[in-house]
């Protein structure tokens, strides 16, 4: 029988979900539920109001809202329409803002009030939309304001008849352009397609059931959006919404909402776990935890929250094709093995096998199509040159052992990882080149107290000029989010040395630390903040 591919497509998992439990509650946020027949009901409703406002199948729609249910609605409205979601951290302002919303080429936008002002800054070098959908916010003002485009209201999206017919959406149709760190250049916006989404559900679906409750509290414009999502709905389960993580407020939703699943990664397992022990600790219905990094003392972790761990290898443009068996970890190292349908090895520069145990950068490919990314948007020299040889290149270094299962070693890409956040090097080093007695500068990761990594600025100053560590924060704090500011500054007198094709060496600034750095950590702690 001929497979036509819906069963992967999540919109329409669901469609099936509210024909199957029309009452069961998919969507909660505080005191706010959508069941999943109101979830269909009203993503049909805002579908046809974008497709009133001309948005057509491949058509791109910057979004920049809080993480949450209206994001979700959107989204899914998107994908029945088969039109391509282009989310953009809110946080994001200035050059980096403006990279991704021009080459992204949108027509439409739908923007939460508090994001209007970094757009309006961006002036004239900011292309124009078509239409503008404004949440929150004053519709007469923003348009009497707003040089972006024509500006409706979210809620007026909502009034038009739900019952236009959507058109044909396919497995190898882009559902998103999700913008990745640039390591040698300004972000790569991933696209990502709706097999994609689907298979990279599938691992994060497989320790679950149908009396699943997730709390989802990731970025809405990372990956987590499809893979989190599409393992709830894989299963008809349940979803908790919190715009962002939040230690104080974790236990207390995961009880309140009756929480049994979560994923965990970077630096949260480390809050929780460092967080005072109480006698509640295991005064909860969580049970499952997908944990990367997995913590050094694991087995203490499980122990006094009452939980089992699964992990996992995934990145934007992957299908999550490392996984371990269920809770059964091999160990406290391993990412798992390789999934079933997806072929990995281990290479070296000239995509050449490496011997067992030795490290060498991760390759993939797929058995069925279309579960990988679909290219780097507008960029078609980029993508060949990741997948060379018939084999998608990760750019991530691997150890694997004589039974199968792969160890992370690091990234060959000079990306960071910070608060959750991957950072692109190229645009903070951009950001601070900026100043004007800045001659060249090297950003990098130096490992950070709670995991993940903290940011270093290496700084060469023009002949002649003087700056302060504490000034060129100030200088950056206005230009990029919190998240991206270095922790860590060195101002040095020599130029950094480079390669013989112009590249600043950072091996050694890595190595080096953050040994005799200016430390903004604690010169704000000195200073009482």
């Amino acid at each position: 029988m001929h497979d036509d591919g819906r069963e992967r497509l999540l919109h329409h998992l669901l469609r099936e979900q509210a024909s199957r439990q029309p009452d069961k509650a998919f969507l909660t946020q505080d005191t706010r539920t959508f069941s999943y027949a109101q979830a269909e009901v009203a993503t049909n409703r805002l579908a046809c109001g974008f497709a009133g406002l001309g948005v057509v199948k491949g058509e791109r729609v910057v979004v920049m809202m809080p993480s949450g249910i209206d994001m979700a609605l959107v989204w899914f409205a998107l994908c029945k329409l088969g039109a391509i979601m282009v989310p953009v951290n809110q946080s994001y302002r200035g050059a980096i803002l403006l990279h991704q919303l021009n080459t992204s080429d949108a027509g439409h936008a739908v923007l939460h009030a508090e994001s209007l002002s970094p757009l309006l800054e961006l002036g004239e070098r900011l292309a124009r939309f078509r239409h503008v959908v404004l949440l929150d916010g004053d519709v007469a003002s923003a348009a009497q304001a707003s040089a972006l485009g024509e500006v409706h209201a979210f809620e007026s999206l909502f009034a038009i008849d739900a019952t236009a017919r959507m058109p044909p959406v396919d497995v190898w149709d882009p559902m998103a352009i999700f913008y990745t760190s640039g390591t040698t250049g300004p972000s790569k916006g991933v696209l990502y397609g709706h097999g994609q989404a689907y298979a990279s559900a599938v691992p994060m679906a497989l320790p679950m059931a149908a009396d699943d409750v997730l709390y989802f509290f990731s970025p809405m414009h990372h990956v987590a959006l499809p893979v989190l999502f599409g393992a709830v709905l894989i299963h008809g389960a349940s979803i908790v919404l919190r715009p962002s993580f939040s230690v104080g407020h974790f236990w207390s939703d995961v009880r309140r909402h009756r929480v049994t699943t979560v994923m965990m990664l970077g630096a949260i397992a480390n809050f929780l776990y460092r967080q005072a022990p109480g006698d509640d600790d295991r005064d909860h219905a969580l049970r499952k935890v997908l944990m990367v990094p997995l913590l050094k003392d694991l087995d203490g972790f499980c122990r006094r929250f009452g939980c089992e761990v699964f992990t996992w290898f995934n990145m934007t443009e992957v299908n999550t094709p490392i996984h371990s068996d269920g809770f059964n970890l091999v160990d406290h190292r391993s990412c798992g093995r390789v999934r079933v349908g997806t072929s990995a090895r281990l290479v070296d520069a000239n995509d050449r096998a490496v011997a067992e145990g030795q490290v060498g950068e991760l390759v993939l490919r797929t058995d069925a199509p279309w579960e990988l990314n679909l290219g780097y948007w507008r960029e078609p020299e980029k993508s060949l040159e990741a997948v060379r040889n018939q084999w998608f290149h990760t750019g991530d270094l691997f150890t694997r052992d004589k039974d199968g299962n792969f160890y992370y070693v690091d990234r060959l890409k000079d990306a960071i990882r910070r608060r959750g956040e991957n950072i692109s090097s190229f645009e903070v080093e951009e950001e601070i080149n900026q100043h004007p007695a800045v001659l060249e500068s090297a950003a990098v990761a130096v490992p950070a107290d709670e995991s993940e990594d903290e940011i270093k600025a290496v700084v060469v100053l023009r002949p002649g000029a003087a700056l302060a560590e504490i000034d060129l924060v100030r200088y950056l704090m206005p230009r990029m989010p919190k998240f991206m500011i270095p922790r860590y500054v060195q101002i040095v007198a020599e130029p950094l040395a480079k390669t013989p094709t112009g590249k600043i060496r950072k091996g050694p600034l890595r190595e080096a630390g953050s040994t005799g750095c200016w430390d903004g950590t604690a010169a704000n702690e000195q200073a009482g903040g």
